[in-house]
């Protein structure tokens, strides 16, 4: 993933959306993060630039650390919020370039998703921009510590051509979960449940691997984006 390029064309997206959010909207629940608002998710997000970049956190950052990070700017309006976000972003911008890790891309990866989230909550559309660099993300690394105690299967995103295989053994076809890049990249990173995962374009019962699929924890209710 190119982890720059990904982090500075969410950040502009989500500075802009700011500038214009009313006081209703900055204050929406956000179903994908149900402890926070739409300030919240903000708050975490410089939050977690801010950590990062001062070495403070190496991620992922746990449930302790991210509700700090809100707690800490709760005094502070949005438009400072998103000031000292933009303040902070030239430091992490340098340990992308310096830490290879895959570890280092998980805050482009979770300011992508959290985009949508926000997105979510106040009734607009997906951002798919950038969507089959995140799915090759999660689903590659699915596909690289894939159990082999579990049914193979081949997964595609329908409309960007990219392909993966979960297991080695001979049933690595036994399964083929297809679905856009975007579905995919939200369905492994805990933005679907289970039941919405089931009903995606699957070949065989999808069952005995569903909840291996996501890589955090999934939804307890269905998010529309």
């Amino acid at each position: 993933m190119d982890t720059a390029d990904v982090y500075i064309r969410c950040q502009d997206r989500m500075l802009s959306l700011a500038e214009d959010l009313t006081p209703e909207q900055r204050t929406t629940p956000v179903p994908a993060l149900p402890a926070w608002n739409v300030q919240q998710t903000y708050a975490h997000l410089a939050g977690i630039c801010a950590d990062v970049a001062a070495d403070r956190v190496s991620p992922p950052a746990d449930d302790e650390t991210t509700a700090r990070q809100v707690v800490e700017r709760a005094h502070l309006d949005l438009a400072q919020i998103c000031a000292a976000w933009r303040e902070d972003t030239p430091a992490l911008l340098r340990v992308f370039a310096t830490r290879k890790r895959a570890r280092y891309s998980l805050p482009a990866l979770d300011l992508w998703h959290h985009e949508n989230d926000v997105r979510g909550a106040l009734g607009m559309d997906a951002q798919t921009l950038d969507a089959d660099q995140l799915a090759h993300f999660t689903v590659g690394g699915l596909a690289r510590t894939w159990s082999p105690e579990l049914p193979g299967a081949r997964v595609a995103a329908t409309d960007t051509g990219q392909e993966w295989i979960l297991g080695r053994g001979e049933d690595r076809d036994a399964l083929r979960w297809s679905a856009t890049a975007f579905e995919l990249a939200r369905a492994s990173t805990g933005r679907r449940t289970p039941d919405q995962v089931r009903a995606m374009d699957w070949s065989g019962d999808p069952a005995p691997v569903l909840e291996y699929l996501s890589t955090l924890p999934v939804p307890e209710v269905e998010l529309r984006v």
